[in-house]
């Protein structure tokens, strides 16, 4: 029998223990959607009219006559007004209460010149007390003309009494002030962390550019999140969320202060999407070591997997590759400290894997992914078979030679399409024509029979799932140079993008039986859009936005003119 039709049946046994099949019992639903566009993921049924659910699950999915008939005089009823309806967005991969708190930061991702950018740190400034950190950033020189690393000189002036630290969109490299270095104690005679480098001018003086491991001289020195900061990120990432129709999330790098503020929303009945919490590795001899539960039950918090940075990233130039960068023919970019020496990384991860934990391992150059690959290999072979989901978080730009193994092994490419039509850009220039070919390997990937799992990476993209599904589709890149598509070959239909947004994510957290698709015993969480995104222009997916969003069987958000 195959999965699906093992869900189909599992969803039916649900519906008959919990009193819900419509036909049988006709016991009246709580909600129902009716003259619905119902797209539902569920081949066993592709396409539906109506939806009835009864409190947080499914109990049937029909014709609006046959959904009309378990309509009882207390069912509140939605009229969709032929509009689409989806699963709720299921994001594989976001920094939810940094990106929450990002949205109070300063905010540089569109400053397109360094006069903008150095004037929005100077009005931030000019709002902070002496001492206090000017923090968040996102900022990308690529937009720049030239396009050239910032350094402290730039923002000095208008930061001497703060200290700055802010992220370049990608996460792998900040910019930081004199007053930050002054701090940290960080100077020339400073060595380079393992993993990571100090940049440096003709002099050995640090420019202000910290790279990946070499961030931690000056990160380690911020005061951190205080309950009450990520009470608050955590609800202004919770509005945004419900106001994109995303439902649940993979919480990438989770905090245990951010654990604690999950569980506390979840226990005041605040908490509106399901989050798989995925903790940092603890350090280089350990692994997390928090009670988890990777495959179980419907809980608004579970905790699973565990998260390692491989290498870095394009962006930064430290992404791990074979063949050197175009622009930088003495460097190949390198792996993270947590991944030296290798034979300790595997240990580490033979003992992660034997607890149970999934591997959730950020990589992003050829061969930083294909030391990835090798390492689950030797993680299966030692610990034998099991359905352990092995994921690789990025999975951007993969040597020819790896794609089968990512299907041999079964591994998950947790994707954010959107990188894709930002980083299009300019990484011919970082890489060269023959390696772009198999970047972003969408189409690659699934032909080869490799699930994706889409996500954002918020804070580093946008939230809005519609701007991953129009960049999958149209793989046409933010500077309007690639209309047709940046690597054409390599796009991917609506219907796969949003099964990847959808039923993808939830199988890489162990939940397809859950979530994932609007099936009957599963939950109720649903979307409502503006517009069928599946008959719609594809150029005009990205402006196409949420009506409704209903969670465990409740509206938890609704655009004014909604049904």
């Amino acid at each position: 029998m195959s999965m699906s039709a093992i869900r189909w049946v599992l969803g039916w046994i649900l519906l008959a223990i919990s009193g819900f099949a419509a036909n049988a019992s006709q016991i009246p639903a709580d909600l129902i959607i009716t003259h619905a566009n119902v797209w539902t993921v569920d081949k066993m049924r592709p396409r539906a009219e109506a939806i009835a659910v009864r409190g947080e699950r499914i109990a049937a999915v029909g014709t609006n006559a046959e959904i009309a008939a378990v309509r009882g005089s207390d069912t509140r009823v939605l009229d969709a007004k032929g509009r689409l309806v989806l699963p709720g967005f299921n994001d594989a991969h976001v920094h939810f209460v940094s990106g929450g708190c990002q949205l109070d930061n300063v905010r540089l991702k569109d400053a397109s010149t360094t006069g903008e950018f150095v004037r929005r740190i100077a009005e931030r400034a000019r709002t902070l007390t002496k001492g206090e950190w000017i923090t968040g950033g996102d900022w990308d020189e690529q937009q720049w003309s030239p396009p050239v690393l910032p350094t402290k000189e730039l923002i000095d002036p208008v930061t001497p009494d703060n200290p700055v630290f802010l992220y370049r969109y990608d996460g792998h490299l900040a910019l930081v002030n004199s007053v930050a270095l002054r701090l940290a104690g960080v100077t020339a005679a400073t060595p380079d962390e393992a993993g990571g480098v100090i940049a440096r001018d003709a002099n050995g003086n640090p420019t202000g550019i910290l790279k990946e491991g070499a961030m931690g001289y000056v990160r380690k020195i911020i005061p951190p999140l205080n309950r009450e900061q990520r009470l608050r990120g955590a609800r202004r990432a919770l509005a945004h969320a419900a106001s994109l129709g995303v439902t649940s999330i993979h919480d990438m790098g989770s905090h245990p202060a951010d654990l604690a503020v999950f569980r506390e929303l979840a226990g005041r009945g605040e908490l509106t999407v399901r989050i798989y919490a995925v903790p940092s590795e603890s350090g280089r001899d350990s692994v997390p070591d928090i009670p988890h539960d990777a495959a179980g039950g419907a809980s608004l918090v579970r905790l699973g997997g565990i998260k390692v940075f491989a290498d870095g990233s394009l962006g930064s130039s430290t992404a791990y590759f074979f063949e050197p960068f175009a622009d930088d023919p003495a460097n190949r970019g390198l792996l993270t400290a947590a991944m030296l020496p290798l034979d300790k990384a595997r240990e580490r991860m033979v003992r992660a894997d034997r607890a149970g934990r999934q591997l959730c391992i950020h990589a992003i150059g050829d061969q930083g992914i294909s030391v990835v690959l090798d390492l689950f290999e030797a993680v299966a072979r030692e610990n034998g078979p099991r359905d352990r989901r092995f994921r690789i978080e990025h999975s951007q730009h993969v040597a020819p030679k790896d794609f089968d193994r990512y299907a041999r092994l079964g591994v998950v490419a947790s994707m954010q399409p959107y990188h894709c039509i930002d980083d299009g850009r300019w990484a011919e220039k970082r890489i060269g024509p023959e390696r772009c070919k198999t970047t972003y390997a969408f189409r690659t990937f699934l032909d080869r029979g490799v699930r994706l799992a889409f996500g954002s990476d918020w804070d580093v993209a946008p939230l809005d799932p519609m701007q991953g599904i129009y960049a999958a589709v149209t793989r046409a890149t933010l500077d309007g140079k690639n209309p047709n598509g940046w690597v054409p070959e390599q796009k991917i239909s609506v219907a796969e993008a949003v099964e990847a947004f959808t039923l993808g994510s939830a199988y890489a957290e162990f939940q397809e039986n859950e979530k994932g698709s609007i099936t009957p015993g599963k939950l109720a969480d649903l979307v409502i859009l503006s517009d069928d995104i599946f008959t719609l222009a594809p150029e005009r997916i990205r402006d196409v936005r949420v009506e409704t969003t209903i969670f465990g069987g409740k509206i938890i958000w609704s655009r004014p003119s909604a049904p």
